[in-house]
């Protein structure tokens, strides 16, 4: 068996992990800056290696084996020891030197990130912080290792990946003060058939209020959509939209605006995520509890 596996190092190991974890060959390649050919090399080797096939056909795309799962679970498992042993003995924020990737929303980049980042420059100025957009793919960049943590209202349930509530925020209603509907009390009907802006923060993203909506039988107008949250301060003012979002970002924008509590049961869910290979890496715990200290310290809604 020591034989067989003469050669296989970390870098197919990786491989194996990439090929899990985008289902293609091809997908795989392109991330890794490689040929394909390379990728299918690799995967070969790797099947010698365990006598098995590991991936096999089904339709148009590729399936993992039984045997290929338990080797993609215990290749993370490695690597992640590997990179913790690779890390200092003693972890010092003063004097590490490290680059971490976050996966970030809107509402956890505009409420948690501001004071996450002073106490950083303050506490380990050597750490280099690098925000990018996640939502629905958060999970898929935890597992490809393109994001170290990930700050999401989508839930993540898939194994290899950690993960821990920070906060819940209602959904409330951002309108002109103008608008007929803060002229009385709004209610679902009324709230279903106002013009709505919708923010879909560039991903497929389908509100809370939507589905509560469509449950009662509410179809709701969708007049705009558009990808960013501060869109809001050129939208709304002079017009009739209404626009949903959760409190704590309707705050930001609520200055000459009319805001109120959504009429239907809508809350957002902030959870943090991080994949297994770092949950015990000393850097990345002292991270992800200082996320939480700073997620109890909110202010009260």
């Amino acid at each position: 068996m020591r034989d067989k596996l003469r050669g296989i190092d970390f870098a197919a190991l990786e491989t194996l992990q990439l090929v899990y974890r985008r289902k293609s060959f091809t997908a795989a390649a392109e991330e890794l800056n490689i040929k394909q050919s390379s990728v299918s090399y690799t995967i070969e080797r790797l099947r010698k290696a365990f006598a098995d096939p590991l991936f096999v056909r089904q339709g148009n795309g590729i399936s993992a084996t039984e045997r290929c799962i338990e080797i993609v679970e215990a290749a993370e498992s490695i690597l992640g020891t590997i990179e913790q042993a690779a890390l200092p003995s003693q972890f010092d924020p003063l004097s590490i030197q490290a680059s971490v990737t976050i996966s970030a929303t809107y509402l956890s980049r505009s409420i948690l990130m501001p004071q996450f980042v002073r106490e950083l420059r303050e506490e380990a100025p050597g750490i280099s912080i690098e925000l990018i957009t996640g939502f629905t793919d958060a999970g898929e960049q935890l597992l490809a290792g393109r994001a170290d943590l990930a700050l999401s209202p989508v839930a993540i349930d898939e194994s290899g990946i950690h993960g821990k509530f920070l906060f819940e925020d209602p959904y409330f209603c951002l309108m002109d003060r103008k608008n007929q509907l803060t002229r009385s009390e709004l209610t679902p009907e009324s709230f279903a058939a106002a013009s709505h802006l919708i923010i879909h923060y560039g991903q497929k993203w389908r509100p809370i209020y939507r589905n509560v909506l469509q449950s009662r039988g509410l179809k709701m107008q969708v007049t705009m959509s558009t990808p960013d949250p501060e869109d809001v301060k050129l939208f709304i003012p002079g017009t009739d939209l209404v626009v949903a979002m959760p409190s704590r970002i309707a705050q930001q924008f609520a200055t000459g605006l009319y805001m109120c509590p959504c009429p239907v049961p809508a809350i957002a869910e902030l959870n943090m995520y991080w994949p297994a290979r770092l949950n015990q890496s000393p850097l990345h715990t002292w991270l992800r509890d200082k996320v939480v200290r700073l997620a109890t310290e909110l202010p009260d809604i």
